[in-house]
């Protein structure tokens, strides 16, 4: 079952920087968040969630789990991986080269450590850090709203574990 256009291009209006920075912090390619963003557009076109009160989260939701995916299936592309941290070296052109690949390489130690991670405390992490309220949080991962603070330390503490096992060695 397909929408009206127009209720479909305000949905898009109002919702798409969002779930474009979202799959953006996760995959870290502009390109590839981009593609992914349409996507997530395209299947909510194509789906007609039937909860319209929670629209956002099923967005947040199939946006993060795309990311998630693209993730997965670039750890068997790593040639990929260091393809997209050249591009954005190349695009910041910083007059610091040094730190901008000290930079790279920490991002790519995080999406490491994401893509290990539980699938729902990595998400949690990444829609948090998107901006996200406690709430809408609740919302694109369906928990209850006063769970949310706790899960959250319990996704900081794994993320933590993990990124001091990656970082040392």
């Amino acid at each position: 079952v397909t929408q009206n256009s127009s209720e479909f291009e305000t949905v898009f209006e109002n919702h798409w920087s969002r779930v474009y920075n979202v799959i953006f912090r996760l995959v870290g390619d502009p390109d590839e968040a981009q593609d992914l963003a349409l996507e997530t557009f395209w299947q909510y076109y194509q789906s007609n969630p039937a909860s319209r009160e929670n629209l956002s989260g099923w967005l947040y939701r199939v946006a993060v789990n795309k990311g998630l995916n693209a993730l997965r299936a670039r750890k068997r592309r790593s040639h990929y991986e260091r393809e997209a941290g050249s591009r954005e070296i190349d695009e910041q052109q910083s007059s610091e080269p040094e730190q901008e690949t000290i930079l790279s390489e920490e991002r790519e130690v995080v999406r490491e450590v994401l893509d290990q991670m539980n699938p729902r405390s990595a998400k949690l992490l990444v829609l948090r850090y998107s901006g996200l309220a406690y709430a809408e949080l609740a919302d694109a991962l369906h928990v209850n709203p006063a769970s949310v603070g706790k899960m959250l330390a319990r996704a900081q503490d794994e993320f933590q574990l993990l990124y001091n096992q990656v970082e040392g060695g």
